[in-house]
């Protein structure tokens, strides 16, 4: 394997292990602040003014159960459909810009970087 498969195989998979560490990594941040926010609803529902001493005469459009309150909710992120909108993201982006592109002035480009290149070492 030459050196520049390497370093690119290297490359790539470093950057696919970094990136797989941080989306796990934020996807259980996303899960700690849901079950911390559940657990401070929790304990303001219980120290509500509004039949803090005796449940019976509290308001009934307040929810009894912090489940109550959050089955309006959406179902809790996984970490397939983070992944899935990254993804997403990403491709829209790329065909964007591939969209967006003067394909002629990229072609100007590589042909004047090749000139450039066989001049230098045509010079050596």
């Amino acid at each position: 394997m030459g050196f520049f498969a390497g370093f690119f195989s290297g490359f790539a998979l470093t950057t696919s292990v970094l990136y797989i560490t941080i989306q796990v990594h934020r996807t259980n941040r996303l899960e700690q602040r849901r079950v911390i926010r559940e657990q401070v609803d929790q304990i303001n529902w219980l120290a509500a003014s509004a039949g803090a001493y005796d449940r019976r005469f509290a308001p009934a459009d307040v929810p009894r159960r912090i489940e109550d309150r959050h089955a309006k909710k959406e179902e809790a992120i996984t970490m397939k459909e983070v992944l899935k909108h990254r993804w997403n993201q990403e491709v829209e982006k790329l065909a964007r810009k591939a969209h967006e592109t003067r394909w002629e002035d990229v072609r100007d480009t590589a042909v004047h970087s090749w000139t450039t290149a066989r001049d230098l070492f045509k010079k050596e």
